[in-house]
């Protein structure tokens, strides 16, 4: 049975993007059943190359550079890895659409006495990630 209420009509606006704070709204109007929020994020996944890096294309474009996250998975135990955005990409309008990335392999420094007064060391700039997958999430500044 559809909706009938003589007071509150059917809202023919796109719906708006969410607030930084709750707000109660005051129109007269409902949303349809079939309206959509804008997409805020991206998620992608990549490869390192053998290069160590990747390109991204975002899943939506940026009107103002994205904030942005790199997670990896591997099931072997090697020393971690250090993601960096090397360029970013963007259409003829100035949005974000992507990025270049990169990522550094840490490497422990071998043993000397500054490391047995600190515990293991690592060198985030040393050791190849080649080959590693990983997912990239952009999300517009709020």
């Amino acid at each position: 049975m559809p909706f009938e209420n003589p007071l509150v009509t059917l809202s023919g606006a796109a719906p708006n993007p969410e607030a930084t704070a709750a707000v109660i709204g005051t129109e007269q109007a409902a949303s349809r059943g079939d309206h959509m929020h804008p997409r805020l994020t991206s998620a992608t996944n990549g490869t390192l190359n053998a290069s160590n890096e990747a390109t991204v294309t975002f899943t939506r474009s940026f009107s103002s550079m994205p904030c942005i996250d790199f997670t990896y998975i591997e099931a072997a135990d090697n020393p971690p890895i250090t993601f960096k955005v090397k360029q970013w990409t963007t259409d003829g309008g100035g949005n974000y659409i992507g990025c270049v990335c990169k990522g550094y392999r840490g490497q422990v420094i071998p043993q000397n006495l500054a490391t047995l007064l600190l515990g293991a060391v690592f060198n985030v700039f040393a050791g190849s990630a080649s080959g590693v997958q990983f997912t990239c999430i952009a999300l517009q500044q709020s």
